[in-house]
């Protein structure tokens, strides 16, 4: 019986004066899988239908979201926080200056995307993050182990306002 396990994490953090820019919020070059195209599809599709902008492929959270679900793969655990950091730690490392930051990570055992994508849809946190108006931009991971598991982790930003 194939089966998914998602977990949600919003992580809000309102900027304070001024701060780093950091890269711009471009994802020029940015070659996306089959998977990730499909997910940045399905994402933006719910969004359309509540009237929202689409969210812009970022560069910097992609890397931060396929490192993110390859590391999750690597260990075999789904879980937001590895390795002492968390979603807001991982972006902000990564140079995203961002003012919110969300998480959706996802487990399954083979599921097709739009079945994975329908879970996280169900849930009121993961849905949350998918719809949540601030969110600009997003970045999106999917890796698998060598037994066939695939993790999956969506990470939304919206950048700080530059003052």
């Amino acid at each position: 019986m194939k089966r998914c396990r998602c977990l949600t994490l919003v992580m809000m953090f309102l900027a304070a004066g001024p701060g780093w820019a950091g890269p711009p919020n471009e994802a020029a070059g940015l070659s996306l899988s089959s998977e990730e195209q499909a997910i940045l599809d399905l994402t933006n599709q719910a969004r359309a239908k509540e009237n929202l902008s689409p969210l812009k492929p970022n560069a910097v959270l992609f890397k931060v979201a396929r490192a993110h679900a390859a590391n999750m793969a690597a260990k075999g655990e789904m879980k937001h926080e590895l390795d002492g950091k968390n979603p807001a730690q991982r972006v902000e490392a990564a140079g995203y200056d961002y003012g919110e930051v969300g998480e959706n990570i996802a487990f399954s055992d083979g599921l097709e995307i739009a079945k994975v994508f329908a879970g996280w849809m169900d849930s009121p946190h993961h849905r949350e993050n998918i719809l949540k108006e601030p969110f600009q931009d997003i970045g999106i991971g999917v890796a698998r182990n060598p037994k066939g598991e695939v993790y999956y982790t969506q990470v939304f930003g919206k950048q700080r306002k530059k003052s």
